[in-house]
């Protein structure tokens, strides 16, 4: 008899040590952490293919939530230089970033008024929100039904980054030239 008393503490040990965890994990996976984020970085636009590129400044600012296991959201503003509509009051920026493989998160940037967004490109960030790769889609009338839809544009913006080449280094060291069909340069500057 003093055998199974034994046994079933041990069990029950086990299964309140399972609770425990099991518990644990829940609180961890609610728990969100907000951050206020406000970056201003120097900034790329290249014209796929093009020799030269515009020199451009990315602002980034916002909130941004992590919470474990589950995509990142942020809330507020990407604004680009030469796009002045990215300043304006209306168009807030709401982004959902998956992580994607190579150590980037990835999410779509839409633009304009609640409901009605805009979408305006793809947008990849390292974990960290300090390299950013933003490709611009085009939108593509349906000669079918008069539906639109869209397609990736020739150009990136990437930041940060004060020359091409400092561009086309970034954008090969995560994998995006090829990936977005850009022209790969014959030599990487160190």
């Amino acid at each position: 008899m003093r055998t199974f008393r034994h046994r079933f503490g041990k069990w029950q040990a086990v299964i309140c040590l399972a609770l425990i965890l099991c518990a644990a994990l829940v609180i961890a996976r609610s728990l969100k952490f907000s951050s206020r984020v406000d970056v201003t970085l120097p900034a790329v636009l290249w014209e796929g293919g093009e020799a030269a590129a515009v020199n451009t400044t990315l602002h980034f600012h916002g909130e941004l939530v992590k919470q474990w296991g589950q995509d990142d959201s942020f809330s507020g503003y990407l604004e680009l230089e030469d796009q002045p509509f990215t300043s304006e009051e209306a168009n807030r920026v709401m982004l959902t970033m998956a992580h994607e493989g190579g150590g980037l998160n990835r999410g779509l940037l839409e633009y304009g008024k609640f409901p009605a967004h805009t979408l305006f490109g793809e947008l990849y960030t390292d974990r960290e929100y300090e390299r950013f790769f933003l490709f611009p889609l085009e939108q593509v009338p349906s000669k079918v039904d008069g539906t639109a839809s869209y397609q990736p544009d020739t150009s990136v913006y990437v930041a940060p980054a004060a020359s091409l080449d400092e561009a086309k280094s970034l954008l090969e060291s995560y994998g995006l030239m090829a990936s977005h069909g850009l022209p790969i340069p014959d030599e990487i500057p160190q």
